[in-house]
């Protein structure tokens, strides 16, 4: 903030409350006020007391009436909200989310509230006489290293996950179909990962691909899981998200229904091998088109070049997909010490079907650390 000169951030996307006030929002009606001096501020719907209060640091809570008769207009509580601040501060240019394009859902993923042109102008009324600045570069900047206290919450989610890893290994098989993993394992993560290691909002984000048809276009950023039944050597693949108290982890593993064909076992074998390598060559200071490179080598002397049409991983932890840093070909982002990034390398083709296996990797000060440890095999 001060290389920005920037006296205050004010931010209302659940994934940023969280970054600096330590409450993840039900909804996305909370508005935190970050100076660069001074105690942070924050107005929360009055209902969500009970679960705020205990995760706040040191912002100083306001609850606000809304969603019951006689609640005025929420747009018009954060302005009362932001003018009361204002006028007791000289603040000249205030930081705020201005070009975020994906963002993560709150608790309550079924329905999001993000901040439009509505509350720019809500902004620029309470803050007469500031200038306001998009700070969302700068937010994605601090959010790309973590802390120890957010290892900590990141670790805790991909240890989650592992449950949900855990119940599709042992589930796949003949004559089960796409949906009733997806709906078993979600059910499971959340029954189990409630109150793990104090984890108290919970949920598993899962999507499941059967047969070559549908694993060989699993390279897409999602898969549509069907009724289709598993067949004897069909490839079922899971593609995980668990958000854990606002950490997220991401993760992704295989199976073959029955037994599983010489190609499908090169195939795993080479993937396995290429995210190895990949995931030994992350450490301070080199860049995503090396660690991309580890692993796509691998996969290139093994034949399937071709079959590889995505990027090594990109950064997460805020959210299940974060811009930077990213491993791929041509990227010059440099790894730092706490930067976390998957590793997921994959190839896909008929008829054999799509692989993939996908770990979150901890950037420490020699080199890596994989969260959530789990097995990979195929049957």
């Amino acid at each position: 903030m001060d290389g920005a000169r920037l006296d205050a951030l004010v931010v209302r996307l659940p994934e940023n409350v969280l970054l600096l006030s330590g409450f993840w929002p039900m909804i996305g009606a909370s508005t935190l006020v970050f100076p660069r001096e001074g105690t942070a501020a924050i107005a929360i719907p009055q209902y969500y007391e009970n679960e705020a209060r205990p995760s706040l640091w040191e912002a100083e809570p306001h609850w606000y009436q809304y969603g019951v008769l006689g609640a005025p207009d929420p747009l018009e509580s954060a302005r009362r909200f932001l003018s009361g601040l204002a006028g007791k501060n000289g603040w000249k240019r205030i930081g705020y989310e201005g070009s975020f394009q994906m963002v993560a859902p709150s608790w309550h993923s079924g329905e999001s509230l993000v901040p439009t042109e509505r509350i720019k102008v809500v902004y620029e009324t309470a803050f007469s006489g500031s200038e306001l600045i998009d700070a969302t570069e700068l937010i994605q900047k601090e959010r790309r290293t973590k802390t120890g206290y957010e290892a900590d919450k990141l670790r805790i989610a991909s240890e989650i996950s592992c449950i949900g890893l855990e119940l599709f290994q042992g589930m796949v098989d003949i004559g089960v179909s796409g949906v009733e993993l997806v709906a078993a394992v979600e059910a499971e993560i959340m029954s189990k990962g409630i109150g793990y290691k104090g984890a108290q909002r919970v949920r598993g984000y899962a999507q499941v691909a059967t047969g070559p048809e549908e694993s060989s276009i699993a390279y897409r950023m999602n898969e549509i899981s069907t009724t289709r039944k598993l067949r004897n050597g069909d490839a079922a693949m899971l593609e995980l998200g668990v958000v854990a108290d606002g950490y997220w982890a991401d993760r992704t593993r295989m199976r073959v229904a029955g037994q599983p064909s010489d190609e499908q076992t090169k195939v795993f074998a080479t993937l396995c091998a290429a995210q190895r390598a990949s995931i030994d060559a992350i450490r301070p200071g080199v860049t995503g088109a090396e660690v991309d490179e580890a692993g796509r080598a691998v996969i290139r002397e093994a034949g399937y070049g071709a079959a590889f049409p995505h990027i090594t991983g990109h950064g997460l932890g805020f959210a299940y997909h974060e811009p930077s840093p990213k491993l791929a070909p041509g990227s010059t982002d440099v790894l730092e010490e706490g930067m976390l990034t998957s590793v997921e390398p994959g190839i896909y083709f008929m008829p054999a079907g799509g692989f993939r296996v996908e770990e979150d990797v901890l950037v420490t000060k020699s080199g890596a650390e994989v969260l959530g440890e789990f097995r990979k095999d195929l049957g």
